[in-house]
């Protein structure tokens, strides 16, 4: 993917340079009408089946997409699999930089909260995504973009990546037990994406306050986005079968906690993909095994 050339427009996103970038600009772009609201887990959901599908269309690739189930290594994430910086993991964590201050996060509602530095901080220094082998070209974006362009133009660096013991704990199995317990939709999103819930906490293990995975829109420049995004959609799919009626229930807005206020979101909205696919509904997303999709967890 970080070989082959950008699809998308340069007056978009000037800084792109490859079809990694494509999807990290799309998923910018559209960030406060995909997190927070109604399409959040479906908009998700095919995202990642759009990034599967050019894997294997464009890239020769015969697997599938894997899941990065952080709460098997919540005590350790270093030593996991998919972080020891061996050649088949997805790089390990970032140099570590010492004596550095807490990093202020702000979203979009104004909320903000300190992120406190984790155990690396710099650049990827084993495996596949060593700074030697795999840069970034866009960002920092975040909820409120900065870097040259506002974060979309061309601005190639090392990935950086700083492992939060603090937030790896967030991603214990009892937190998973809690969020299959919601009784509804609204709590399971609302319970996920807390501050300290399930989707943060795997942006965090491996972005603390120094990497790319703690950038809120810029992230899937971090290939381990899409593992992680495959665990919570995982979650979600067991979820929905645990009981009846689960395929058809909705929550939230069409914007990021309803800022700015817009509309409920319903089953029928359309949810857009820019360069990368045409629109899809809301419902369409909601079935690991019907319309575009065809996929068990196991």
């Amino acid at each position: 993917m970080a070989r082959l050339p950008s699809k998308i427009d340069r007056s978009v996103a000037p800084g792109a340079r490859n079809r990694l970038d494509d999807f990290t600009a799309t998923h910018a772009l559209l960030t406060l009408y995909i997190h927070g609201n109604g399409p959040y887990l479906s908009w998700h959901r095919y995202f990642i089946h759009l990034f599967e599908k050019a894997l294997r269309d464009e890239c020769g690739y015969k697997g599938t997409q894997p899941y990065w189930d952080w709460s098997l290594s919540w005590r350790d994430p270093a030593s996991s699999s998919i972080l020891d910086g061996s050649p088949w993991s997805l790089g390990s964590n970032g140099a570590y930089i010492p004596n550095r201050e807490p990093a202020v996060a702000v979203d979009a509602t104004g909320f903000q909260s300190l992120m406190y530095p984790g155990t690396g901080g710099g650049c990827v220094e084993r495996g596949p995504l060593s700074a030697d082998k795999f840069h970034v070209n866009l960002g920092p974006i975040s909820f409120l973009p900065t870097g040259p362009d506002g974060g979309f133009g061309y601005n190639p660096r090392c990935l950086t990546r700083d492992i939060s013991l603090t937030d790896a704990s967030d991603a214990r199995p009892s937190n998973v037990t809690k969020l299959l317990d919601c009784p509804d939709y609204e709590c399971f999103v609302l319970q996920q994406d807390d501050w300290q819930g399930l989707h943060g906490a795997g942006h965090f293990i491996a972005g603390g306050a120094g990497g790319l995975m703690s950038d809120g829109s810029g992230s899937p420049g971090d290939p381990i986005f899409f593992s992680h995004h495959a665990q919570l959609d995982r979650l979600w799919a067991i979820w929905q079968y645990m009981t009846p009626g689960r395929f058809d229930s909705i929550w939230g807005t069409l914007t990021y906690y309803n800022t700015p206020p817009t509309p409920d979101a319903t089953l029928d909205t359309p949810m857009s993909f820019g360069i990368l696919a045409p629109n899809i509904t809301i419902k369409d997303g909601y079935s690991t095994i019907d319309g575009p999709f065809c996929y068990i967890y196991v």
